[in-house]
């Protein structure tokens, strides 16, 4: 286990050496994640525009699924990082973690695929779409509680400080999830050809082999710490407090996208297609972000539990402002080289240009989106989960869903949702900011921060 202390004091290059360590690993961890969603819907490019579609959207839907996730993940990685940052045992908490990630998901092996295809049908999506997504989620279902313990794995393993053996996991599980898609959806080596179910076997692969290995780790090694098979009943307690709203947060979030998603499915597979290829190009930037997010909560929540409030404000705000930097130059790649992003995906003209609007819009999001990422990893750090719950699920709504719902019934086109998407994560970021200061005021009557 690793300590992440942060001490104002110490030279300016020493703290941003910690924050950087730390959250290096997890940017690729995550930039891996995309670069998988990509090679996905370009594997599955070879087979149609509705295929690219249903890939698409199914791996959006299943962040909605995936957000139940967030109960045993926030939990395990805010739990973990306070106890290391205490100096004391933190196994029982990966315990109760996995144990409560097995139990949500097991309803999901049965239930969850119907659900998804339902909200598909309701969003939009031709049955076309929702004909491939049904193959494609297939597998995905029958092995989801190895996805969700191997999730709670990772969170334990970022809230001990120690990010490298997940990115080292997380590279093997790239190479076995495009390796095995590619042989199966195309029938190479003598496999099956199975098309867009291919593409599912893959992710379960890959999991599979993630999960074994997080256990040998943590059984057997010792590393970050040694599992052991005991609980702590009040532990429940503070997972369904920390846990909760995240989870809610993201269901009701990642439910919200998806009746933006749904906004697009008006406009046809072409322009659904586009979105999600802009998406898949965005998220670059976005798991950069991501990173530097979990990265945050990890900081937050060892200062916190250590009773380091001056190492906490300032460990957030610069990994806030060195998010804000890197994320910004990568929106002005968007914005200025749009059309080279996205060839790989597609030589549908029409697709193109359509992906070619979406990057360029989204390219000027990306300052503020970094602020509101991190701000909000911090505030979860500090165990103050529903207030990022608030702030993005009304955010969510109040400036992005229902302005485009009631724009498009005079404009019909797809640049709607799209711009107030931009125009809301501006708004956003200010409201997190608002309320970082507040909590931090809270904490400490004295301390009074300043804008940055």
């Amino acid at each position: 286990m690793e300590r992440i202390l942060i001490d104002p004091s110490e030279p300016k290059l020493t703290n941003a050496r910690k924050i950087v360590r730390l959250a290096f690993p997890i940017i690729v961890v995550n930039l891996l994640y995309t670069v998988e969603s990509m090679f996905s819907l370009v594997l599955v490019s070879g087979i149609s525009a509705s295929a690219v579609a249903a890939v698409g959207f199914s791996l959006s839907l299943l962040w909605f699924i995936y957000s139940l996730m967030a109960l045993s993940y926030t939990g395990t990685s805010v739990l973990v990082a306070q106890k290391v940052g205490a100096g004391e045992n933190p196994s029982p908490v990966l315990f109760t973690g996995l144990l409560i990630s097995f139990l949500i998901a097991l309803p999901l092996t049965f239930f969850g695929e119907d659900l998804v295809l339902f909200l598909m049908s309701t969003l939009g999506a031709s049955e076309k779409v929702v004909s491939l997504s049904s193959d494609y989620l297939t597998p995905i279902f029958w092995f989801i509680t190895i996805g969700f313990m191997t999730n709670t794995f990772y969170g334990a393993f970022n809230g001990a400080g120690d990010t490298r053996t997940p990115m080292k996991v997380a590279i093997f599980m790239n190479v076995i999830n495009v390796s095995t898609a590619y042989l199966l959806i195309y029938g190479k080596l003598g496999l099956p050809k199975l098309g867009v179910q291919g593409a599912g076997w893959g992710i379960v692969l890959s999991e599979l082999f993630a999960f074994f290995v997080y256990l040998y780790l943590t059984r057997f090694k010792a590393k970050p710490f040694r599992l052991e098979f005991t609980m702590d009943r009040e532990l429940l307690l503070k997972f369904l407090r920390i846990g909760t709203p995240t989870a809610v947060e993201r269901a009701i979030t990642s439910l919200s996208f998806n009746v933006f998603v749904g906004f697009l499915a008006h406009f046809g597979d072409k322009v659904l297609a586009a979105h999600q290829i802009g998406l898949r190009v965005e998220s670059i930037s976005f798991m950069v972000g991501f990173g530097f997010m979990v990265a945050s909560t990890v900081i937050a929540g060892q200062n916190y539990g250590a009773k380091n409030l001056p190492g906490l404000v300032y460990g957030v705000k610069f990994t806030a402002n060195l998010t804000a930097f890197l994320m910004g130059v990568l929106g002005l790649v968007l914005i200025l080289f749009p059309m080279y992003l996205t060839l790989p995906f597609s030589r549908d003209p029409e697709v193109i240009g359509w992906a070619v609007y979406y990057l360029v819009i989204v390219g000027i999001s990306q300052v503020p989106m970094a602020y509101a990422v991190i701000l909000s990893g911090a505030l979860k750090g500090m165990g103050r989960t529903t207030v990022p719950m608030v702030v993005n699920v009304a955010s969510f709504w109040l400036f992005r869903i229902i302005p485009s719902y009631f724009l498009l019934k005079i404009v019909h086109s797809p640049l709607v949702p799209w711009v107030f998407m931009t125009v809301e994560m501006f708004i956003r970021a200010v409201l997190f900011y608002l309320a970082f200061r507040r909590e931090l005021r809270r904490q400490s009557p004295s301390f009074s921060p300043q804008p940055d």
